[in-house]
């Protein structure tokens, strides 16, 4: 199956040594991206040939690291173009993965159904009780690609605003995962709330 074809090539990619090196964007993570496009497409009673693209733009969408960071996209895209097209597969098959993939640039900006349930599946961990794990993971990816550094405060503020305005598009994200995101938001706020008093009171004790 081609599908297992795309796994193998993809998996070798992520297996590089410039992507183990990631601490969010790995292998790990697309593997789980996959997971979450098959229990979103399940949820939503969708066919095995709907889903067939937008699996395979699950595999690659994240492909495009070895070559850049913040334009990974772009890269992610060509690398399923040049794959698919070696295989003589339908191109406009090609095109609705090639736009899935770059529909995950943020902010999100999904074309169609197939996009975005791959934009809900990469994003699934904020509505999930991985989010905590998964955000620690991507600050200190932050950190050692892009060396931004963040305290406490402003990475929780930062945080709190972009679940705030990010939003799920599919029916399962809208129902199920933001329920579990206004937790995770929830969480957020009352640890801030928490270091700000702490801070507050130890301003006053210095003070005192």
């Amino acid at each position: 199956m081609l599908i297992d074809e795309v796994k193998s090539y993809c998996e070798e990619l992520l297996s590089s040594q410039s992507c183990k090196e990631m601490s969010f964007h790995n292998l790990e993570h697309t593997r789980d991206v996959v997971a979450n496009i098959k229990t979103i497409g399940k949820s939503m009673g969708l066919s095995a040939s709907f889903m067939e693209p937008v699996i395979i733009a699950g595999w690659f969408h994240d492909t495009g690291f070895l070559k850049s960071y913040k334009e990974h996209e772009k890269y992610s895209a060509v690398f399923a173009y040049q794959f698919l097209s070696a295989k003589d597969w339908p191109i406009e098959k090609i095109k609705i993965v090639t736009n899935c993939i770059q529909s995950t640039h943020m902010p999100q900006e999904p074309c169609c159904l197939e996009a975005e349930v791959l934009c809900d599946a990469d994003i699934f961990h904020l509505g999930t009780s991985k989010f905590i794990g998964r955000n620690q993971l991507l600050r200190k990816e932050w950190e050692e690609k892009l060396q931004q550094q963040y305290g406490e405060e402003s990475w929780l503020q930062l945080n709190i605003q972009f679940l705030s305005q990010q939003h799920f598009f599919t029916r399962y994200g809208r129902t199920i995962l933001a329920q579990g995101k206004c937790q995770n938001i929830n969480f957020l706020k009352n640890k801030l709330i928490k270091i700000t008093k702490s801070a507050s009171a130890k301003m006053k004790a210095n003070c005192a």
